[in-house]
């Protein structure tokens, strides 16, 4: 059943009935265009609204896991001081804006947004909060993510980010939403990541270990995102989570999908 994200109430059959919702879809939008609000933050937004509107209507639903991002806690300016970053932690939306960092702006506000309609109808709520996701392409064609790290590899967009970022495995991902919804002592925010790294150390990485292929030699510029920092994943951790897959587990398991079909 296809829904309208944007059509109040288009979820409301979907959702008739059952007793737990994931709400794992969002935009995504890398640069400013001038429809950023149009096609990036209302989808976003209103779209989350949407799906919880229906899981109140239904009132079958049990327990919703929201796909947030760690997008929506490390972008600000203190970013460094308060490192490692865990649960209580927000994005600043001015400094977003500042940045024209749209997504994380979008990510955030819709969250929020989330959190304030499961307060006022007593939803049971909780919320994922992935890095930047990578591993096993699923579909047939790539993400934005990995259509960015095919990129990468190929040494066709120019350069590589100025990033400092924390990674997690799409498995991970999976097995951290699974958790959020079975285990009854879930609440609140789980921040769902592996380790922090530059993209200069994932090039250096990648060249030592894929030598054929001409990964992207020169850095961005941009300095926005670059401040070093960490993710505290004790929460999900004392929860039972049995611990992330490792920086070359997910780029290994990335680039063999990326080969076994015909990308790479």
């Amino acid at each position: 059943m296809k829904a309208d994200l944007m059509e109040e109430g288009s979820f409301d059959e979907a959702i008739k009935g059952v007793d737990g919702v994931f709400h794992a879809a969002a935009p995504v939008l890398v640069r400013y265009d001038e429809n950023v609000q149009e096609n990036l933050i209302e989808p976003s937004i209103n779209g989350t609204l949407n799906v919880l509107r229906s899981c109140i209507k239904a009132t079958t639903v049990k327990r919703v896991v929201f796909t947030s991002s760690c997008s929506a806690i490390r972008y600000r300016e203190d970013v460094q001081h308060i490192s490692p970053l865990n649960e209580s932690h927000w994005s600043d939306s001015d400094y977003c804006k500042k940045h024209n960092l749209w997504y994380a702006y979008a990510k955030t506000l819709a969250e929020q947004s989330a959190w304030k309609i499961a307060k006022v109808n007593g939803l049971d709520l909780v919320v994922v909060n992935p890095s930047f996701v990578i591993g096993p392409l699923i579909g047939p064609q790539p993400t934005s993510t990995l259509l960015l790290l095919l990129g990468i590899i190929k040494g066709a967009i120019g350069e590589y980010p100025n990033q400092e970022i924390g990674f997690v495995h799409i498995d991970d991902v999976v097995a951290a939403h699974i958790l959020a919804m079975e285990e009854s002592k879930a609440s609140g925010r789980l921040i769902c990541s592996s380790a922090v790294a530059h993209w200069s150390k994932i090039i250096d990485m990648l060249k030592a270990k894929y030598q054929s292929y001409p990964c992207e030699k020169m850095c961005g510029s941009q300095k926005v995102d670059d401040k070093p920092h960490s993710m505290d994943t004790s929460k999900i951790e004392q929860l039972g989570f049995p611990g992330f897959k490792t920086i070359p587990q997910m780029f290994d398991d990335c680039i063999k999908s990326f080969q076994d079909k015909g990308f790479l």
